[in-house]
Order: C-alpha cells, then structure tokens, then sequence
C-alpha cells in the first residue's frame, strides 16, 4: 500500500478524532448542566451525543493506517450517514435563525449555563458552542466519506476487492451448497454412471435397448 495513502488515513482519523471530541466535550459539558438542574433532555442532542461518542470510539480503533483499517470502509459510510442524519436534526431545531430561535432562546440558551448551573440565560458563549456543534457535525461528516471512498479505492487498488466480495458472496449463498444426502448418493452411484448422460426416463432407456 503506497505511503500517501497510509498518510492521508491517518491524517483524516486525527481530523476526525478531534472533530468528533469536541463535540462529544460540549454536548457532555451541557448534559452534565442539565443534569445538576433535572431539566429536560432532548432526544435530538441525546442521539448526537452517541454518535460522538462511536466516532471517538471507533476512530481511535482505526487510526493505525493498517490493513484492516482500510478494510472497514463500509464503516465510515454508514458513520457518514449518522453524521448527515445527525446534523440534518440539529438545524430543523434553530433553523436559518439559530442563536435567535425560539429553540435556542428556551432549552440552549436557559439550560446551558456553564457557571452556575442555574436555569438563567447564556450569553454569545452558549450561542458559540451551539454554532460549533452545527458546524463540526457537517465538516466531520464529509471526512468520514473521504475515509469511505480512500478505503475503498485502497482495497481495490491493493488487496484484489473483486476478488474478496465474490469469496464472500460464495460463503453467503449457504443455500445452494449440496445437502448432505446428495452428496452421499452421488457418492454411492457407480462412476461411469455419473458421467452417462441420462436422456428420458428410465422406461424409455429400458425399451430402447430390448429393441
């Protein structure tokens, strides 16, 4: 495998490893908040915490630029989903509006106090933190598909990919493997019977050689 690749891998999983951290550290930091004061969570900041918290998690097992680190590109496309479903619910909560929507001036900003802990309103820091989950989610995104699609040309380019998909799809297709019985009576039938060629039922084969 050539070393721009190894590079380049390892470069983008150190982009994304601190991409998905701070998000990770500002939605925990807020959680932790809104846990001191028992207020509400909300299902859309509970799913992009979790998908943070698989990215960090599963970049630090694929920083090494080795081998099977490259074969796990399915991985950094289905992360890359996650990161596009993940941002698309963030901005339907503020909008074009963001720091001025009804959203933000009602959870974010009265739940966010990174101080006190009590349920007053944040200033431009909360609306600061708020815009940097927006934007972190959609750049690191994209770098999980850079990641999808440098996998994929590396496995094709390197370790024969045509050649691994159709092994696996030959283990897959358990189902039109030969059943143990078949293989047992083919085995039991004379070997010049196997390589006769049977045309017609038996009958007919019978009453053709008595004629």
């Amino acid at each position: 495998m050539g070393t721009a690749h190894k590079v380049i891998s390892a470069c983008l999983r150190v982009f994304e490893f601190g991409c998905c951290v701070i998000i990770l550290g500002i939605l925990a930091r807020f959680f932790y908040t809104l846990n001191r004061i028992d207020g509400p969570s909300d299902s859309r900041l509970v799913y992009a915490i979790s998908i943070a918290a698989i990215s960090v998690a599963l970049t630090i097992i694929l920083l090494p630029p080795l081998k099977y680190s490259f074969h796990f590109f399915p991985i950094d496309f289905a992360l890359f989903i996650c990161w596009i479903v993940c941002f698309a619910l963030l901005e339907d909560l503020t909008g074009t509006n963001t720091c001025t929507s009804g959203w933000f001036s009602s959870y974010w900003a009265v739940y966010s106090n990174p101080d006190t802990g009590d349920t007053t309103v944040v200033t431009r820091r909360g609306c600061s933190r708020w815009r940097v989950v927006l934007a972190f989610s959609f750049i690191v995104a994209f770098a999980w598909l850079l990641s999808g699609f440098l996998g994929c040309y590396a496995c094709a380019e390197y370790h024969d990919l045509d050649a691994r998909i159709a092994r696996m799809v030959k283990r897959l297709a358990w189902w039109k493997k030969p059943k143990q019985p078949d293989l047992e009576k083919s085995a039991a039938e004379p070997r010049e019977q196997q390589l006769l060629p049977k045309v017609g039922p038996p009958s007919t084969q019978a009453s053709g050689s008595q004629a």
